[in-house]
């Protein structure tokens, strides 16, 4: 009886741990906020403008040069796009569903923001951007993308994952 209690204290305090650990981006270029839950990914967009069209096809085009399998239909990407005003940001990609263990995500959603004008190539580096996220790659700095091809550098506006971004996805789903 006394183990027993001791046990459950012990599950108590881990869960609270994993519940309050922060997911932010890191060095090691994980996004730690959007492990995906397995290496097959369904996308779908809901009512998108046409350049938020273009940038979902290039975020999955994009997963498809790693090993990440996507398929259309969704329920594990959720693609949305709107005018979310002078916010500050291009694109958002967060968790909305995360698994029983807290370990991986089962639903991610992209918001791409229409409020600020961007060309067509700026629309499709944007979803490679994004969906960078959903493979857990966190943002990269100029120090460790010297010669400024990886879509996860933010307002350069590559279109690509490269090779190190590639890398990295492999290494973590």
């Amino acid at each position: 009886m006394h183990t027993s209690r001791r046990y459950t204290a012990v599950l108590a305090a881990s869960a609270a741990l994993v519940l309050s650990a922060p997911f932010t981006a890191s060095a090691s270029h994980d996004d730690s906020g959007t492990d995906p839950d397995n290496r097959n990914q369904a996308v779908k967009g809901f009512s998108l403008t046409a350049n938020g069209t273009k940038a979902m096809n290039q975020g999955k085009s994009q997963l498809e040069r790693s090993v990440i399998t996507t398929s259309w239909g969704g329920g594990d990407i959720e693609v949305y796009d709107g005018d979310y005003g002078d916010s500050g940001w291009h694109g958002r990609t967060d968790c909305t569903n995360w698994n029983v263990l807290w370990t991986s995500c089962d639903i991610i959603r992209v918001r791409l923001n229409t409020y600020q004008y961007k060309t067509a190539n700026q629309w499709r580096s944007l979803g490679c951007h994004e969906f960078g996220h959903t493979a857990d790659l966190g943002h990269r700095g100029k120090s460790n993308d010297t010669d400024n091809n990886s879509c996860m550098r933010v307002e350069i506006w590559p279109q690509y994952y490269d090779q190190h971004d590639l890398n990295a996805i492999k290494a973590g789903t």
